[in-house]
């Protein structure tokens, strides 16, 4: 049983937008085809809804003689309706007012040539009374001069000012919603011009902090020789972050996460599912990583619970960095369940040069290690993950 959820839904756990990403990786089934069939499943299921985006599109019509004021029981709404070979996206038929509504949907893409026109002409010999809909991420995508131009996130707004009392209704507009605000179509903000005079200085952070990783990653480092821990010889720059491993080894410079330690930067969250971890931008990161075999480990091992507590706990620790237990969140990367960052701006604020900042980032990484095993969790935890060397997958 799926179960209501008090205001707006956390992106992934929305039902619609989960099941489009595999929408999305279909050629043949793009994601402007998924929003198109979600649409008109919630039309079809809420007359509220229905009767929101008719008064939307009245507001907006340039024919004042179609009567959508309400819409009837006796409607049709199909999508990929053939028109002479030509497939509009939505057609919705009111047959008791006897007009006809033909959507076409956008989301990134562009209209084809004379897409509307083609539309128009079998409309033109098949529906009396009509009206051509496109709706679009943004306005400057409106073109071929529709009878209704909107955008999604005018369908969102609409749709959000429904108060009725429906538990389902509120739900499958809330999923709805979600799914388009999961794949960028609501608040779409405008180049802030303030922001173009530091775009060449902004692009150099990644090249900067690459250079930090650099200057620091031959030091000698405390967990380096500790519970049988050694740092690897090449720098990592990949899943959107850089920096080094220490960890055992296999040969060939090959790890074995039981656990494996990353210290450095982190500059995407995609692979870790931790964007909410990087809104002032990216981070300074300790980051742990267990080996496939050990996955469960952060929900079933009380040895875990006891590092993490005893982590979180430590005034040391929280003087500049947060440790974010990742496998408490209904959505999170099980290679990775324990994250440690610090905000750049705090961990560089009395720095004056780039000396400075390796000097500062280098002490705070050392330090950080040295709590990390001053732990008693953290030797036991090592200790009980000590299985034969096999490669990890």
């Amino acid at each position: 049983m799926i179960k209501q959820q008090k205001g707006t839904l956390n992106m992934y756990e929305s039902l619609l937008l989960n099941v489009s990403k595999y929408a999305a990786s279909d050629k043949t089934s793009p994601i402007e085809n998924f929003v198109t069939e979600a649409f008109a499943w919630l039309l079809k299921n809420d007359e509220e809804a229905r009767n929101a985006i008719l008064k939307l599109v009245r507001s907006k019509g340039s024919k004042q003689d179609i009567d959508r004021s309400n819409s009837s029981d006796d409607f049709d709404i199909s999508t990929q309706m053939n028109f002479n070979g030509k497939y509009p996206d939505m057609v919705w038929q009111d047959n008791a007012n006897a007009w006809t509504l033909i959507f076409e949907h956008k989301v990134w893409s562009e209209l084809h040539h004379n897409q509307l026109n083609n539309y128009r002409e079998y409309a033109e010999t098949h529906f009396p009374r009509y009206e051509l809909v496109l709706i679009t991420a943004r306005s400057t995508q409106h073109r071929q001069d529709p009878d209704v131009a909107l955008c999604w996130y005018d369908i969102a707004e609409s749709l959000r000012q429904l108060k009725g009392e429906s538990e389902k209704a509120a739900w499958l507009r809330d999923e709805f919603i979600a799914l388009l605000e999961g794949n960028g179509l609501l608040n779409i903000t405008p180049i802030d011009p303030l922001s173009l005079h530091y775009y060449k200085a902004a692009k150099k952070i990644d090249e900067q902090l690459l250079n930090i990783c650099q200057e620091v990653t031959n030091e000698k480092w405390p967990l380096e020789d500790s519970l049988g821990f050694k740092k690897q010889t090449s720098l990592r720059k990949k899943e959107g972050r850089v920096g080094f491993y220490i960890s055992q080894h296999l040969g060939n410079d090959k790890l074995a996460w039981r656990p494996g330690i990353f210290s450095g930067f982190l500059l995407e969250g995609w692979d870790l599912i931790a964007d909410d971890l990087l809104e002032k931008g990216p981070v300074a990161c300790l980051i742990f990583s267990f080996d496939k075999a050990l996955h469960s480990i952060s929900k079933t091992s009380s040895i875990y619970k006891d590092l993490v507590n005893e982590l979180e706990s430590n005034d040391e620790i929280a003087q500049l960095w947060t440790v974010h237990d990742r496998s408490l969140r209904a959505k999170f990367n099980p290679w990775h369940p324990l994250i440690i960052t610090a905000n750049l701006s705090d961990l560089f604020e009395t720095c004056n040069s780039i000396d400075q900042q390796i000097q500062r980032y280098s002490d705070e990484i050392e330090r950080l290690q040295r709590v990390l095993i001053s732990c008693p969790a953290f030797a036991r935890l090592c200790e009980s993950l000590k299985l034969p060397i096999h490669e990890t997958d």
